[in-house]
């Protein structure tokens, strides 16, 4: 019997051990193990908090006020915070007064700035910027029996009866809009995920638009200046347009007679077109000098004849065997300044021993001679007439012709 009763004992004293600790915890909350963490706010206007006003951070309870007083120091009112141990709030937290329930009463929320620390500690100042403080109850009922006061009753009365005869004879057509109405509900209902798509890549789009605003508005800059310079060219616009329908009807007849021969044609374009990409920058320079040069061309003409002039010359010449480039390479390259042309008897050298060199260098480091080719000069000058000889022998041909029948 005694083994009975001391193991009842053990038993109670094991039950007492985790229930008792449980219960303090349960009344007490969890400061009943610990010291709270005090906190302190100082403000202009209470707001009518009281001792005991519950203390929540992000809409959980926390703490609770400590005590409300007057600070004769810095003005205003202290409020002293007491909060659960282990609480942590951010430090860039601030406190606001609102209204727990519907029934009116207040509660203290703190909001944080950052999930991150470093935290408040016992016995430093909570932030409770007055500006930032909702409109209390008590303010916004007396703010409405203001605006109801100033209502004019007479007024209300001409609105009533001027919205009633407004309305009369109108309940078929707002019976018909009403049933439209939820026609029109249902249709957007059935419609639903279609505009939830379009909804969404419209916000999809205007973010695009957004990270590209630079250059969306450099490309209006250039739709404006675009549409700046039609408008200057408005006479070429409108005789293009007068002119265009009689070389587009050109144009089809054209392509109606040698509909046949198209395939051929891209066929040779597609072995032309390589060669002349190649020589871009040539066709480039030509399609600028050689205006120019039909320019120039015309100061041949006299009268209705074209005045040719032939230069002939004889004799070996000097030549360079030099590394040809590949068609279309614009790297730059050294120039080889050692090459020079041999002396001997008429070779046309083309004055190479006076062509300018760089830093006046002359015929300094000249060690690469070039070959001579070309046949020999004729041994009797007489049969062969120089350059001189030949242009005043052709001039007079020209002119002979010029003075008989044409």
């Amino acid at each position: 019997m005694r083994r009975v009763v001391l193991v009842q004992l053990i038993l109670f004293a094991l039950t007492a051990a985790v229930v008792v600790p449980f219960g303090i915890a349960y009344v007490a909350g969890p400061r009943a193990f610990g010291d709270p963490i005090r906190l302190h706010t100082n403000m202009s206007d209470a707001l009518g908090l009281t001792a005991g006003t519950t203390v929540t951070y992000r809409g959980v309870q926390v703490g609770k006020v400590a005590s409300v007083a007057l600070d004769a120091e810095h003005g205003g009112a202290r409020v002293e915070f007491d909060l659960d141990p282990g609480t942590r709030i951010p430090q860039d937290s601030i406190a606001k007064v609102g209204m727990g329930t519907v029934a009116g009463i207040q509660n203290v929320d703190i909001f944080p700035n950052t999930d991150a620390g470093p935290y408040l500690e016992d016995g430093d100042t909570l932030a409770a910027p007055q500006d930032q403080q909702p409109v209390q109850m008590d303010q916004l009922m007396g703010d409405a029996a203001r605006l109801l006061g100033s209502i004019d009753p007479d007024a209300v009365s001409t609105l009533g009866t001027e919205l009633g005869a407004s309305f009369e004879g109108l309940g078929p057509s707002l019976t018909g809009l009403i049933d439209d109405g939820d026609r029109l509900t249902a249709l957007l209902e059935r419609q639903a995920p279609e505009l939830r798509s379009l909804l969404t890549r419209t916000a999809s789009l205007v973010g695009t638009m957004a990270e590209a605003s630079d250059s969306f508005v450099r490309g209006m800059g250039a739709a404006r200046t675009f549409t700046g310079q039609l408008d200057d060219n408005r006479p070429v616009l409108v005789y293009l347009v007068d002119r265009s329908p009689e070389a587009l009807t050109r144009t089809r007849e054209l392509f109606d007679r040698y509909h046949d021969t198209f395939g051929a044609l891209l066929a040779n374009l597609a072995t032309v077109t390589p060669v002349i990409s190649d020589r871009h920058d040539a066709l480039a320079v030509g399609l600028d000098e050689i205006p120019e040069g039909l320019g120039k061309l015309e100061s041949i003409v006299k009268g209705d004849r074209a005045e040719f002039a032939l230069v002939g010359t004889q004799g070996p010449v000097c030549n360079y065997d030099t590394t040809r480039r590949a068609v279309g390479a614009l790297t730059p390259t050294e120039p080889n300044l050692t090459l020079y042309c041999p002396p001997g008897t008429d070779i046309a050298q083309r004055g190479s021993r006076t062509a300018p060199r760089p830093d006046d260098l002359g015929l300094q480091n000249a060690t690469t001679p070039g070959t001579v080719i070309g046949p020999p000069m004729v041994q009797d000058p007489i049969l062969v007439p120089t350059g001189v000889e030949a242009l005043d022998q052709w001039n007079q041909l020209l002119e002979e012709f010029g003075d008989g029948e044409r």
